[in-house]
């Protein structure tokens, strides 16, 4: 049994059964977090003692308001540790059952409100709807007019994007003519993996490029592959997988330039939402002020939540 701190006081009516409010999630304390720190998710949209008010209904003005805090803390959130002498109860990861509720979190991509309950795929933004978004992705992968974009033609590599199952039209589709992707096996399980060189590439960029940051930035990221990656499945496709990633990273940036406002919304939006609510509490703030590590970090995730995406709908490549 936990015994109470010197600074504890139990409310006259405690709330009492202790619900859940409306507009929120339940959340798992953890070692670090304080009434602070939450609140200073997404901008400090609350403050400490709103979140206090959303769990407990005290008020700052009432008598002994932090020892009635101090109760609940203990009685309903399980807390045991205090790091300061013994005059507050701390949040660590072994309170039992170390719930609270926090309120569903909004997000402001260039002003447009997006507010939605994290980790369970619903989200609620002005004029979203998810098709649209599906629809945004295969907009991406149609790629055109890439010779007037910048891309020597000897960074893409045709006999490889055929054998990856991706469509080539056009001027391209004459000159890649000759080069005829076989329907056995073998083709097939090089066909997976040269669609996962070019679309985990092209993600890597595409979302990062999307989200404003320069080709600069971005190349610095994700740099180019100098040298052929080992493949010990196909070792004599291993220059090929080099150019489909190359081309993969430079179709990204190139692709994402084509977006517009709209289009970047819905696609935060499809990609935010298929976040945990614990990703989507540590994601929170102006990315341009983390450090490069959770930068990258976060790239990272969201780049592979639209690969799995892109690979589950099987969508096409088409190079015009």
């Amino acid at each position: 049994m936990v015994e109470p701190l010197r600074n504890e006081t139990r409310p006259l009516k405690p709330l009492h059964p202790w619900v859940q409010p409306q507009g929120t999630f339940k959340y798992k304390v953890r070692t670090g977090d304080s009434w602070l720190t939450l609140a200073a998710r997404n901008h400090h949209q609350f403050a400490d003692y709103h979140l206090i008010w959303i769990n407990f209904q005290l008020s700052p003005l009432e008598p002994y308001y932090t020892n009635k805090v101090n109760w609940y803390l203990r009685e309903y959130v399980g807390c045991r540790h205090s790091h300061d002498g013994g005059r507050n109860w701390a949040f660590t990861d072994d309170a039992d059952p170390g719930f609270i509720f926090l309120p569903t979190l909004t997000y402001d991509f260039d002003a447009i409100a997006i507010t939605g309950s994290r980790g369970l795929g619903q989200v609620n933004a002005p004029q979203y709807d998810d098709e649209n978004a599906y629809d945004l992705l295969a907009k991406a992968l149609d790629i055109y007019s890439v010779t007037d974009m910048g891309v020597n033609m000897l960074e893409i590599p045709l006999p490889a994007l055929i054998e990856g199952g991706m469509i080539v039209t056009g001027t391209l589709a004459a000159i890649a003519a000759p080069f005829v992707a076989l329907g056995d096996p073998y083709n097939a399980a090089l066909k997976y993996a040269s669609r996962g060189f070019f679309f985990r590439a092209f993600c890597y960029t595409f979302v990062m490029a999307a989200d404003g940051w320069s080709a600069e930035t971005v190349a610095s990221f994700y740099p180019l592959l100098e040298y052929p990656p080992p493949s010990s499945t196909f070792p004599e496709k291993a220059e090929s997988f080099r150019k489909l990633y190359n081309f993969g990273l430079k179709a990204g940036i190139l692709q994402a330039r084509r977006l517009n406002r709209v289009d970047v919304r819905n696609l935060f939006v499809l990609l935010r939402s298929q976040l945990s609510t614990q990703e989507a509490l540590d994601y929170t703030g102006r990315v341009k002020e983390w450090p490069t590590w959770k930068k990258k970090e976060y790239y990272l995730r969201l780049s592979g939540i639209l690969k799995e995406i892109m690979f589950k709908k099987d969508l096409q490549v088409t190079l015009r």
